[in-house]
């Protein structure tokens, strides 16, 4: 999600999400949100290299992956729904 989730978009019914709908890095930059500027950054490069190399890519922002936590503590994303 941090990769898409960030931008000046309007978020109304009407609004279509696809492949042009990323986060905005200005925007991230400005606003000191470093996680979804680096997120947003390595999707933007891993598009520009597929197309530099010719290779097929897919990528998949899920709004939540939960399993079992690799860490002792609770992360803050799954705190949150938790």
């Amino acid at each position: 999600m941090a990769a898409v989730g960030y931008n000046r978009k309007p978020r109304t019914p009407d609004v279509t999400v696809d492949e042009t709908w990323f986060s905005d890095p200005e925007l991230c930059e400005s606003s000191k949100m470093w996680y979804v500027l680096s997120k947003t950054l390595a999707e933007d490069a891993a598009w520009k290299l597929a197309k530099e190399k010719g290779l097929d890519i897919v990528t998949i922002n899920p709004a939540m992956v939960i399993g079992p936590l690799l860490q002792p503590t609770l992360n803050t994303s799954a705190a949150a729904i938790l």
